[in-house]
């Protein structure tokens, strides 16, 4: 069984889920996810292979927010602070959607931590795919959430949140979580543009093929801006592939990961 454990860390007190032995593998889940749900595929899967530590990012799940700051460069700080901590040499760290932009913004801002690095559904700038996909999940803009519109257009998931985000701060908090982290989903500044050339570390880049918010264009011109990249596009999927494609995916992943495990 995978075990729950806390971590202070960078002002927070960190959940996370470990399972496995080896070398390290962190997973960081998607905005408004937790670990366990984003990688209910992932993480019995890769710990076979690798020591998979999964965390819950600050103000998700079961880790705090005191602060109530969401940025991207913060929250690598935080995954830098969490393996300075648990003294995790040279691990793997592979992120989806949010956890995507945290991966690249740690290539970026903490180019020695990891050995090899996989960022799936991520943006290199804000396009009008990615504004056309918030407002239909009823992201009207900065702060401005129609929650009645959430729960009509992703039912199952919005269903999910006043449970998965409750152990903090109660089960009214999700909307707060939502409103607050909009800002970040919204702020141009908050996506790293051409400083995704600084990224000297083995990328592998991963998209679905129909994902409404993330174009292939998108992928290809990130994919071709990082000296070190691979370009992984899943056929028949969307922005969620981690749950749709599981199987294709974990392959994908694995074979990068083990030829970059020295």
């Amino acid at each position: 069984m995978p075990e729950n454990n806390y971590v202070d860390v960078n002002g927070l007190k960190m959940f996370y889920i470990e399972k496995g032995e080896g070398q390290t593998l962190i997973l960081l889940h998607g905005g408004i996810s937790v670990a366990d749900d984003n990688w209910a595929n992932q993480i019995e899967f890769f710990s076979k292979y690798f020591r998979v530590i999964a965390t819950d990012s600050r103000g998700h799940g079961r880790t705090n927010n005191p602060t109530e700051e969401f940025s991207y460069k913060i929250m690598a700080d935080d995954i830098a602070a969490l393996i300075q901590e648990l003294n995790l040499e040279n691990p793997s760290v592979c992120g989806w959607s949010d956890g995507g932009q945290i991966v690249l913004e740690i290539g970026i801002n903490h180019p020695d931590l990891a050995k090899a690095l996989v960022v799936g559904g991520v943006l290199s700038e804000i396009s009008d795919n990615y504004l056309s996909t918030m407002k239909f999940w009823g992201i009207e803009g900065p702060g401005n959430v129609d929650f009645d519109k959430l729960r009509e257009v992703i039912p199952q998931f919005a269903k999910k949140l006043p449970e998965i985000h409750s152990a903090v701060y109660g089960p009214e908090y999700w909307k707060k979580l939502l409103q607050d982290i909009s800002k970040m989903w919204l702020d141009p500044s908050e996506f790293p543009g051409k400083r995704i050339e600084q990224i000297k570390t083995p990328v592998l880049i991963i998209t679905g093929d129909r994902d409404a918010a993330i174009s292939i264009d998108e992928s290809v011109k990130i994919y071709k801006s990082i000296p070190n990249a691979e370009l992984a596009i899943i056929p028949s999927a969307d922005h969620d592939v981690c749950y749709t494609k599981p199987d294709l995916f974990n392959n994908m992943v694995l074979e990068f990961l083990t030829r970059h495990k020295e």
